[in-house]
């Protein structure tokens, strides 16, 4: 009897539909069609067979497979076909060819060598893949690659939300975009705005650019991103680093702030603010907010310092010129200076130094309207002082000044030690004579057309006056006016270490 029940329910299933439905409540109920439906109670007491064209619907969810078992008692299904296809909504589907789904939990795993997940912008493939209806969250955990537009993201765990449309992905992460590969420890993506997000150490690479960041974003579509937390940029010549680093590709600008160095390897030179701004193309970097420029040489190294400082760059982008505004101050252990305005061109190793120019060399101070420094292997080779030039060096505590001045200048440097000072027009000299044990011999003035100062040590060890020479030694005591015309005295002003270049003090002098 039991087994004539069994074949006359088998038979009266076998017709074009069948339909079966659980005990769970009205809300929660897994509904169920199909060309055939077995029952053995013997093998498996609450599980129905459900064969050919089958489908199961579940709160607006729908499944087209082959073969399932269906799980009355638990409300769970196991689905298997070839072309297993899981309706999510309208606009998400699920591929694969075994899926396990629980009606109560609404959490769905389905299994293939490729499945394969699709919305309206994005596609995901894994081997296995497990959905979750309540937060409409689908995650994997043994690789998986999404597909949006131009932008392919792989990864070994992801999450995505198809509601958010955001993906999140976690260990080995890459992101092949048309302009960048991208290698994160983890990040997020969002299908729609088409916006990386680095939550984790993150390279960044393209033909022109290799960045690094801890944080930041990047959007694929307009090529505008940014860099956080250790962010550097590197090209072939050069490294910028900062807290933050904005660069729009498109518009080719690039925006630093906080902590801000730009390097540069083949022109030695290191630049430092809080802010700058960098267009490639364009070949220009500019800095403000503690701007300084670090000229690095062997021995020591020059620290600039100016309110403003612009670096241009060749098609090469090889350093050109850096020219510093307003309230400018440099320091090396060997020389000082301060300036309103200084120029450095990169290409002839010459420094440019106008408005109010005066420079430190050991003891000796000078001044002019324009002063030109020429570099040679890092150090100073010559100086050019234009107009209204004046040297001066203390002798006796600030009180008594060796002096020579002129119309035009020339100093040349050994071992960036200054060796001697040509005065070409209109030489005048007032020199405190002095024994072996520094004491004071007498003054010697003097006037000639020319004029040449030896110096050992940064010290004059003789002079030689050339043309139309006339000079007087003086006892110390009977020379009334002990200084040159035009004598200024502005050691005040001279820094004294590297911190000392950001010294915010206006000064202004007039040759007379």
């Amino acid at each position: 009897m039991n087994n004539l029940f069994k074949l006359i329910v088998f038979f009266s299933l076998c017709s074009l539909q069948v339909y079966c439905f659980s005990q769970e409540s009205k809300s929660k109920k897994i509904e169920c069609t199909a060309q055939q439906l077995t029952h053995d109670a013997s093998i498996a007491q609450d599980i129905q067979m459900l064969i050919g064209n089958v489908v199961f619907s579940h709160e607006g969810a729908i499944c087209h497979c082959d073969t399932a078992y269906f799980n009355e008692k638990n409300n769970t299904i196991d689905a298997y076909g070839q072309n297993l296809i899981v309706y999510i909504n309208d606009s998400i589907t699920l591929q694969g060819n075994h899926i396990v789904y629980n009606g109560n939990t609404k959490i769905a795993v389905i299994t293939k060598d490729t499945v394969v997940l699709t919305d309206q912008s994005t596609t995901l493939y894994t081997d296995k893949l497990t959905y979750n209806r309540n937060n409409n969250v689908a995650y994997f955990t043994t690789k998986g690659r999404i597909v949006s537009g131009n932008t392919t993201l792989i990864s070994q765990q992801g999450w995505y939300y198809t509601q958010t449309n955001d993906a999140y992905f976690k260990d080995s992460v890459v992101l092949t975009s048309p302009q960048y590969l991208v290698h994160s420890d983890t990040l997020r993506y969002n299908t729609n705005s088409e916006i990386a997000y680095f939550l984790g150490p993150s390279t960044i690479s393209s033909d022109d650019n290799y960045i690094f960041c801890e944080y930041g974003w990047y959007n694929t579509f307009t090529d505008v991103c940014q860099f956080e937390q250790n962010a550097r940029m590197f090209n072939n010549t050069q490294c910028l680093s900062a807290d933050t680093i904005w660069y729009d590709k498109e518009h080719d600008m690039g925006i630093a702030r906080h902590n801000v160095a730009i390097s540069d390897s083949t022109n030695n030179i290191v630049f430092y603010s809080h802010y700058a701004e960098y267009q490639k193309e364009k070949g220009f970097a500019y800095l403000i907010d503690s701007a300084v420029a670090v000229l690095i040489e062997q021995n020591d190294s020059l620290y600039l310092h100016g309110d403003e400082i612009w670096a241009t760059f060749d098609t090469n982008q090889s350093l050109k010129y850096v020219h510093t505004y307003y309230n400018v101050r440099f320091y090396r252990h060997d020389i000082q200076g301060v300036c309103d305005s200084l120029s450095y061109n990169a290409i002839d190793s010459i420094i440019y130094m106008i408005g109010n120019p005066i420079l430190w060399t050991g003891e000796n101070q000078l001044i002019a309207d324009t002063i030109e420094m020429y570099l040679q292997n890092g150090g100073i080779h010559k100086m050019h002082f234009i107009n209204n030039s004046f040297v001066c060096a203390d002798v006796f505590n600030e009180k008594n000044f060796n002096q020579i001045k002129g119309i035009t200048m020339w100093a040349d440097f050994i071992d960036n030690n200054l060796n001697t000072v040509f005065v070409e027009a209109n030489a005048e000299c007032l020199y405190y004579v002095q024994e072996n044990d520094s004491s004071l011999i007498g003054i010697q003035k003097s006037l000639s057309a020319q004029m040449k100062i030896f110096f050992e040590d940064n010290e004059v060890s003789k002079i030689r006056m050339y043309r139309k020479v006339k000079g007087e030694m003086y006892p110390h005591d009977k020379l009334e006016n002990t200084y040159l015309q035009g004598f200024l005295w502005l050691n005040t002003y001279r820094p004294i270490d590297k911190i000392d270049i950001f010294r915010q003090e206006t000064y202004k002098f007039q040759m007379d």
